[in-house]
């Protein structure tokens, strides 16, 4: 605790706190704007020491969206506008399915702002107070906010500030990252704060609460901390005051959560012992090797996410597009083969004259053939039209391996009812329904998820198919009608887009919504 003590015996704490209250005090006290450039604010949804956020409505596009505004008393404080344009320009630069997108910035008299999709699934705090999560649900939000972390990462921005009220959800129940207000660019040394020690107690890493540096391990931290009050329903430390939480993630060991989930599967816990590993080195290296280790408990497989990848690739029909020298090339292999068949007949038939005459006997010629004698020309085959050697067609038992399809999780979220299934990665996929359910494609690297949703115990019926893997040579053995199948050797009855699909259907949960 000495060591503490001197870290800490040159900040004014009061100094601060009477700072932070002042600021409160004024943007409390401030009517709502009517009109923040063409948004027109329709309510406060929150306010923080340096910004507040207005729900309104963008009449050039029909829609609600958040506005994030540094009020006007703030503007004469060269540090708080110093801030808010440093946060205007990080999330300006991350673009990630995970991170809250920004629809516009502006400045309005003076005044900066930008706009942000509005979230209105509520945030994971919302979630967490309703009670416990199940693992699986868990290891979904997990791993799509480790991929927005990792994505800014690698862009060189931390977060800082990772916690429950700063993971919003969208109407489906898809997780957003937000609030990159304190976020620091990794290779920036400069201090915008005004203290080295920034961020929420309750989820501050070691190093980040004792102001040294830090790296994206402070957010493999934070998130650790996250994982834990997923599960358990609190956070891991509390203490009577914010710098008792403080002190406690410096100095004490990782809670077991074991002892107050005694049926959660051993793995977890050690999941967030090296989540939230005192010293950095020992911790995992990045938010995916967490979301990883978390995905192996869960479903049994880590999932092919990577730190290097950036999202999901969308599924599409691959198509082969020929470039010109391609198709040039293609042409004069088609003329040399057909010449090369036209050249065998005439081979053959000479082949065939030849044998019906005595050896070495020269042909007569017109002249010398008498003149009343008719000779009766050989017997010879019409020409026969060339058409392609397709292949034979296969019997009916004969199809394509239907592709993987399985329904994975079937819940409820804010009374909404929704399904998820793993496909194989390959495949594409259509909805047969018309009473307005509809599935969209998760941002799941490595696993192709799709989550569905529509009135409450609807079946959902999916249709997946697997478009075959063929070559030109396969291509050419079957008409535009029908597949080639290449381990019978012969001609399914199907297009190549519809030669291995299956139909899935999934009911929805009654949810009472």
């Amino acid at each position: 605790m000495i060591g503490l003590k001197t870290k800490y015996q040159n900040i004014n704490i009061p100094q601060i706190c009477l700072r932070l209250f002042f600021c409160w005090f004024i943007l409390a006290s401030m009517p709502l704007p009517e009109q923040i450039g063409r948004y027109e604010i329709k309510s406060e949804l929150g306010r923080g020491g340096m910004a507040t956020v207005y729900r309104a409505f963008d009449p050039s596009f029909q829609r609600e969206v958040a506005i994030k505004v540094l009020p006007r008393e703030m503007l004469h404080d060269p540090q708080f506008r110093s801030r808010f344009e440093r946060e205007i320009k990080m999330i300006a630069s991350l673009e990630h399915p995970s991170i809250v997108p920004v629809y516009d910035v502006g400045d309005d008299k003076g005044q900066p702002y930008f706009v942000m999709r509005f979230m209105n699934g509520g945030s994971l705090s919302d979630l967490i107070e309703k009670g416990s999560i199940s693992i699986q649900d868990t290891a979904h939000i997990i791993e799509k906010i480790a991929q927005g972390l990792a994505y800014a990462h690698r862009k060189g921005i931390i977060h800082r500030d990772l916690k429950p009220d700063n993971i919003l959800f969208d109407e489906m129940g898809e997780p957003f990252i937000s609030d990159f207000g304190v976020a620091k660019f990794s290779e920036s040394n400069s201090n915008l704060t005004g203290s080295g020690v920034i961020g929420t107690p309750a989820y501050m890493s070691p190093e980040q609460a004792q102001g040294l540096e830090i790296d994206n391990r402070s957010d493999v931290y934070g998130l650790g901390v996250i994982l834990y009050q997923m599960l358990s329903g609190h956070q891991p430390y509390s203490a009577d005051t914010p710098m008792g939480v403080v002190v406690k993630h410096i100095t004490e060991p990782v809670p077991e959560i074991l002892k107050i989930m005694p049926d959660i599967q051993p793995d977890i816990d050690n999941i967030i012992k090296t989540a939230m590993a005192k010293d950095r080195e020992q911790r995992y290296e990045n938010t995916i090797e967490l979301a990883k280790a978390l995905n192996t408990v869960a479903f049994g497989n880590p999932g092919n996410i990577t730190y290097n990848a950036t999202g999901t690739t969308p599924r599409v029909k691959s198509q082969t597009v020929l470039s010109r020298g391609q198709t040039t090339g293609l042409a004069v292999v088609g003329v040399v083969l057909v010449l090369a068949v036209i050249g065998f007949f005439l081979l053959r038939n000479q082949l065939f004259a030849t044998d019906t005459l005595p050896t070495n006997t020269p042909l007569p010629t017109q002249e010398e053939q008498p003149a009343s004698t008719t000779v009766p020309p050989t017997p010879t085959e019409a020409p026969a039209e060339i058409l392609p050697a397709f292949a034979p067609a296969c019997p009916a038992d004969v199809t394509f391996p239907a592709p993987m399809a399985k329904e994975t999780d079937n819940i409820c979220v804010q009374k909404v009812p929704y399904a998820y299934a793993e496909l194989d990665p390959n495949a594409t996929y259509e909805v047969l329904n018309t009473d307005g359910s509809k599935c969209r494609t998760e941002n799941t690297v490595g696993k192709y998820v799709i989550s569905c949703t529509g009135p409450s115990f609807a079946i959902v019926e999916v249709e997946v198919c697997l478009e075959p893997k063929l070559t030109e040579e396969d291509l050419a053995q079957c008409d535009a009608d029908s597949t080639y199948n290449a381990k019978n050797q012969c001609c399914v009855a199907a297009p190549p887009e519809k030669a291995a699909c299956r139909t899935i259907k999934i009911q929805l949960k009654g949810c009472g919504g």
